[in-house]
C-alpha cells in the first residue's frame, strides 16, 4: 500500500469521526419549501431597471501577499492585467417592488458569505420591495482568491481586509443601482458562437448559445445588457500570476467599442467547457480574442423577443451530501466559509446548506444553479452504458433540468450565490480506488477524471433534481 494510500484512509476516517461528533452536538435546521413570488406590471408593458459598477482592487495588491484563485494552491499574485468588477442590476415591473442581480469578477463565492451580503441590504430591501438577491460570479480563474481553497492551506487564500471591501462594494452597487432606475423596455434574444468553445470531455456536448436580456429606456439612456454564455474563464492559464477577469472582460470592452452599454455577464454550464485553443495558441491571445469574438456576436443577435412585464422569482435551500472529505474539512479549519449540518444521505453524514433560484423574465426562465454544471445535467446527451466511464446505462442519471423546465432553451447562471464545485453525471462518476477525491484518476478507456476531485460527490445531481422539481411544482401552481 502506497504512502498516499494510507494517509487517504487516515485522513478519511478522521472526518468521518469529526462528523459524527457533529451529529451528536448540531441539528440540522429545517429548510422549508418556498412559494413563488410574482412581480406584475398592471398598467402597461414597462420594466423599471437599473445599473451600478465599480471597480474592487486591494490598494496594497502590489506590497501585500494575494492569492491566484483556480488553478493551484499557493500561487501568489506578481501584477494586474486588469481589474476586478464587480456590477448591479435592479429590475422590476413597476417602481415599488424588484429584483437585484449582482455580477463579480471573480471565482466564487460561498453561500455563507453571500447570505452576509444579503444581510448586509436587509433594510434597504424591506424598505425598497427587493425581493431576491443573487450574486453571480464569473469564475475566472485568474482573480484574487475569494473563497479560500488556493491559499498555503490549510491557511486560507481569503485577504479579510479585501472581503470585506468587495462585500461593501457590492452593497454599493446595489444601493446604486435602485437610484439609476429608469423605465423602459426588455427583451431577450440570443446567437450561437461555436467557434468560441470547446468541449474536453466526453460526452462531447457544448451549449454555445450566447444568450442576451436587453433593458432599452424609454429616455434614450444607455441600454444595460445581462449576458450569458457556457465557457470556462480559465484562459489565462495556470501558469498566469497577473489579476484578470479573463474573456468577460474584453467582451465587455468590445462591446463598447460601437456604443456605451452597461454589461453584466453569468457563466452557463461551464464543466469541461473552454474558449476553444483553435481561437489563439498564446493564451493571452486567447483570452482577449474570445472576449472579442463575444462582444462581436452581441451586437449581431437581431431575434429579441419583447418581454411581457412579469417576474417570477423563487429561492430555494436544500441540502447537498458532502461525500467529498477534503471539500467538508475546508470549513473546519477555517479555510473556507460554509455552512454544513448533518444529513442522513452520504457516506459522511453531513451536507452543505446551499440554493437554487428560479427566475422567469416575461416567457423566458433562468435557473441561478450553486456550481459548475456539464451541459448534459441542464440538457440531456448523457453517454449511454457503451460509452459512459463506468459501463452504466444513463438512466441511472438524474434527469436534465431543462426537461423539469419543459424548455430546452432553459438559460443557466452558474457559479451563482454559492460555490459547490462540479455536478458530475452519475454514470460518468470516477474516483480513484484508494484515493478518492485526494487524486485524479483514469476511467476503463483511459480517459483522465478530474472533476470529481472538485466535487460535493456522487448524489449531487439527485439532490438538485429533486429540488428543482419541487420548485417547478410550486411555480406551476402559482402560476395556474
Amino acid at each position: 500500500m502506497e504512502i498516499l494510500d494510507i494517509a487517504t484512509k487516515a485522513l478519511a476516517g478522521m472526518i468521518h469521526m469529526g462528523t459524527k461528533r457533529m451529529q451528536k452536538k448540531k441539528t440540522a435546521p429545517f429548510l422549508p419549501d418556498v412559494e413563488p413570488s410574482i412581480l406584475k406590471n398592471k398598467n402597461d408593458n414597462t420594466f423599471v431597471c437599473g445599473f451600478s459598477s465599480a471597480e474592487v482592487m486591494p490598494a496594497d495588491i502590489h506590497s501585500k501577499k494575494y492569492y491566484i484563485a483556480g488553478y493551484r494552491i499557493n500561487h501568489p499574485v506578481t501584477g494586474v492585467k486588469d481589474p476586478t468588477t464587480v456590477s448591479a442590476m435592479w429590475l422590476g415591473c413597476n417602481d415599488d417592488e424588484g429584483i437585484l442581480l449582482l455580477c463579480a469578477d471573480i471565482v466564487g463565492l460561498t453561500g455563507h458569505d453571500v447570505n452576509e451580503v444579503r444581510a448586509s441590504l436587509a433594510d434597504f430591501c424591506k424598505e425598497k420591495g427587493c425581493k431576491n438577491i443573487s450574486i453571480s460570479c464569473s469564475h475566472t480563474h485568474a482573480g484574487i482568491d475569494t473563497v479560500g481553497y488556493w491559499g498555503p492551506l490549510p491557511i486560507s487564500g481569503k485577504n479579510k481586509s479585501y472581503q470585506k471591501q468587495l462585500f461593501a462594494a457590492l452593497k454599493k452597487v446595489a444601493i446604486e443601482a435602485w437610484q439609476n432606475r429608469t423605465v423602459g423596455n426588455l427583451y431577450m434574444g440570443d446567437i450561437s458562437v461555436p467557434e468560441a468553445i470547446e468541449d474536453h470531455r466526453e460526452p462531447i456536448f457544448c451549449k454555445d448559445t450566447l444568450t442576451r436580456l436587453r433593458f432599452v429606456p424609454a429616455d434614450g439612456s444607455t441600454e444595460t445588457w445581462f449576458l450569458n454564455y457556457g465557457a470556462h474563464p480559465n484562459t489565462m492559464g495556470g501558469d498566469n500570476t497577473l489579476i484578470s477577469a479573463d474573456y468577460p472582460c474584453y467582451m465587455r470592452r468590445k462591446i463598447n467599442e460601437t456604443k456605451k452599454v452597461n454589461v453584466l455577464f453569468a457563466v452557463g454550464a461551464i464543466a469541461a467547457v473552454d474558449i476553444a485553443p483553435s481561437v489563439a495558441e498564446d493564451r493571452v491571445e486567447r483570452t482577449e480574442r474570445g472576449g472579442e469574438i463575444l462582444g462581436e456576436a452581441a451586437w449581431k443577435i437581431d431575434n429579441d423577443e419583447l418581454l411581457n412585464s412579469e417576474i417570477t422569482v423563487l429561492r430555494q435551500q436544500y441540502f447537498a451530501p458532502a461525500d467529498n472529505y477534503l471539500l467538508a474539512m475546508m470549513p473546519a479549519v477555517g479555510a473556507i466559509s460554509s455552512d454544513m449540518a448533518p444529513y442522513k444521505q452520504g457516506t459522511l453524514g453531513m451536507a452543505l446548506i446551499t440554493e437554487m433560484t428560479y427566475l422567469k423574465i416575461g416567457s423566458r426562465q433562468i435557473l441561478m444553479i450553486p456550481g459548475e454544471a456539464f451541459p448534459e445535467n441542464i440538457y440531456g446527451g448523457y453517454d449511454d452504458a457503451e460509452h459512459s466511464s463506468t459501463g452504466l446505462s444513463a438512466e441511472i442519471n438524474a434527469t436534465p433540468l431543462a426537461e423539469i423546465a419543459e424548455d430546452e432553451n432553459l438559460i443557466v447562471f452558474g457559479v451563482t450565490n454559492d460555490m459547490t464545485g462540479y455536478m458530475v453525471p452519475k454514470n460518468d462518476f470516477v474516483l480513484h480506488p484508494t484515493q478518492a477525491y485526494v487524486n485524479t484518476t483514469n476511467d476503463r478507456f483511459g480517459r483522465h477524471h478530474y472533476h470529481e476531485t472538485n466535487s460535493l460527490g456522487y448524489l449531487t445531481t439527485d439532490v438538485m433534481e429533486k429540488t428543482f422539481r419541487g420548485m417547478m411544482k410550486r411555480v406551476r401552481d402559482a402560476q395556474k
